[in-house]
C-alpha cells in the first residue's frame, strides 16, 4: 500500500486472496477501486440512486470474476472494463434506443466560455442532465477513451451513428452550460 492506505499496484498475491474468498483481501482491493469506480457510475447514471446500484452490481461481478483475472494488464482497467459494461448492460434493460432520441435539440449559439471550469462534480451532475444515450457516447468517446469504431460494437449502432450521437451530446452540453451561465 502506499503512504494514502491505497493500493497503488495490485499484488498477485491480494488478487488471489480476495479470489480465494479471503474478505481483509477483497476489503483492500474494494478500498482502492470504490473512488474511481463510484465515479465512473456516475457518469452513466442520471441519479445516485441508480448511480448506487451500478455501483454494487459492478462489485458484485468484479468479486464474482476474481478468478477469471489473467493477471494480463492492469487491474485497475480489467475492473474498470466490468464496470462500464454492468453500466451499458444496465442502460440497455431499460431499452434505450440510441437511434430514437428527440432530435429537436434547442441549439443554443452561445459558445462556452473558454475560461468556464467545472470540477469532477460539476461534470457529473451536468452528464446526469442529458439523455443516457448522449451520456453513454460521451463517456465511452470523451472520458474512457473508446474509438468510435468500438463504440458502434459496443452499442451495435453505425460509427457514423456514433460520431452523430457525440456532436448532438456538445450541443446538449453547450445547452446546459449556456442556461447555468445565465442562471
Amino acid at each position: 500500500m502506499n503512504s494514502n492506505g491505497n493500493i497503488s499496484t495490485f499484488p498477485h498475491v491480494l488478487i488471489e486472496q480476495a479470489a480465494n474468498g479471503d474478505q481483509r483481501a477483497f476489503k483492500e482491493i474494494y478500498n482502492s477501486l470504490s473512488g474511481k469506480m463510484y465515479s465512473l457510475c456516475l457518469r452513466y447514471a442520471q441519479d445516485t440512486d441508480t448511480a448506487n446500484d451500478y455501483f454494487q452490481e459492478g462489485f458484485i461481478k468484479l468479486f464474482r470474476n476474481l478468478p477469471n483475472y489473467r493477471f494480463e494488464g492492469s487491474f485497475e482497467g480489467w475492473a474498470r472494463r466490468i464496470f462500464v459494461t454492468v453500466c451499458l448492460d444496465e442502460l440497455r434493460k431499460k431499452k434505450i434506443s440510441y437511434d430514437e432520441i428527440n432530435d429537436d435539440i434547442n441549439i443554443v449559439s452561445k459558445e462556452i466560455s473558454v475560461h468556464a471550469k467545472l470540477d469532477m462534480l460539476d461534470l457529473i451532475k451536468l452528464l446526469q442532465k442529458i439523455p443516457d444515450s448522449y451520456r453513454t457516447i460521451v463517456n465511452l468517446y470523451i472520458i474512457e477513451g473508446y474509438s468510435h469504431k468500438e463504440i458502434a460494437e459496443i452499442l451495435n449502432i453505425t460509427e457514423n451513428g456514433s460520431k452523430s450521437k457525440l456532436h448532438k451530446a456538445r450541443i446538449y452540453l453547450k445547452k446546459l452550460l449556456g442556461t447555468q451561465e445565465s442562471e
